[in-house]
C-alpha cells in the first residue's frame, strides 16, 4: 500500500467513526428531551391534580363552615323556642294559681264581733270585688282561690278548698292597692254592708305580699282541650 492509498484509508475510517459518534450523540439528545418532556408533563399533571383537591377540600370547607352556622341557627332557635315556652307555661302556671306569687297589694283581715255572723257569702262578695277591682292572686287564711276553689258553709265553719276555717278571714291580695281598697271602701260598698252584720274589715296596703299556689291537685275527668282550628 502506497502512502496515498494509508491516507484515503485513515480519511474513510474517520468519517465512519465521525457518523457514528454523531448519531450517537443524536439519539442521546433525542432520549433525554423527551425525559425532560415526560418529566414537565408528569409534574404539571401532579400540579393539576393537587389544585383540584385543594379546591375540593376549600369546598368541604365551606360546606362545614356552612353547616355549622345552620347548627348555631338552630341551637338559638330552639334556645329562644324553649325560652319562649317556659315563659308562656311559667305564665300560665301563674293565672292557674300553681305557683307562688309576689307583689303590691293588701292584707285584708275579715272578723265577726258575735259569733257565726260571718257566712260563706259574704266571703264570696269580697272575692267578686276584688277581681272586679284587677286582683292577680287571692288567698284566704293561705288557701289559693282558683277557678275550682269552693266557698261553702260546713257546719260551725266554713270550707275554702275543702278544708274549714273558722275566723278570722285572712285575704292576701296582689294588685293596685290604691284601686283595690277604693273597691272594698267606696260608700254603700262591700265594707259598709258588712259593717251592718257586725262583721269588721282592716285593710293594709303593702308593697310586697306573698300570695302561696294552690297545694291541692287539679284533676280533669270531663274536659277536654279543643284541637285548634286550622
Amino acid at each position: 500500500m502506497n502512502r496515498k492509498s494509508g491516507q484515503l484509508a485513515i480519511m474513510f475510517v474517520s468519517m465512519i467513526l465521525g457518523i457514528m459518534l454523531a448519531a450517537q450523540f443524536k439519539n442521546v439528545q433525542r432520549v433525554g428531551g423527551s425525559t425532560s418532556i415526560q418529566r414537565a408533563e408528569e409534574l404539571t399533571a401532579r400540579v393539576q391534580k393537587l389544585t383540584q383537591e385543594n379546591e375540593d377540600l376549600q369546598e368541604q370547607i365551606r360546606q362545614f363552615q356552612q353547616r355549622i352556622r345552620e347548627y348555631e341557627q338552630s341551637a338559638q332557635n330552639t334556645g329562644q323556642l324553649a325560652q319562649t315556652v317556659e315563659n308562656e307555661l311559667q305564665q300560665t302556671r301563674m293565672l292557674a294559681g300553681l305557683t307562688d306569687v309576689e307583689g303590691p297589694g293588701l292584707i285584708i283581715t275579715v272578723d265577726e264581733d258575735i259569733p257565726m255572723a260571718i257566712q260563706y257569702d259574704n266571703l264570696l262578695t269580697i272575692v267578686n270585688e276584688l277581681n272586679a277591682a284587677g286582683a292577680e292572686a287571692i288567698a284566704i287564711n293561705e288557701e289559693r282561690i282558683i277557678a275550682t276553689t269552693e266557698i261553702r258553709n260546713a257546719g260551725n265553719h266554713i270550707n275554702i278548698n275543702t278544708t274549714p276555717y273558722s275566723p278570722p278571714y285572712v285575704f292576701k291580695v296582689i294588685g293596685d292597692a290604691e284601686n283595690l281598697e277604693k273597691a272594698l271602701t267606696l260608700r254603700g260598698g262591700v265594707v259598709d254592708m258588712l259593717s251592718t252584720y257586725n262583721i269588721t274589715v282592716r285593710i293594709q296596703k303593702t308593697d310586697k305580699v306573698m300570695v302561696p299556689k294552690y297545694a291541692g291537685a287539679i284533676k280533669f275527668k270531663y274536659a277536654k282541650p279543643v284541637p285548634p282550628k286550622e
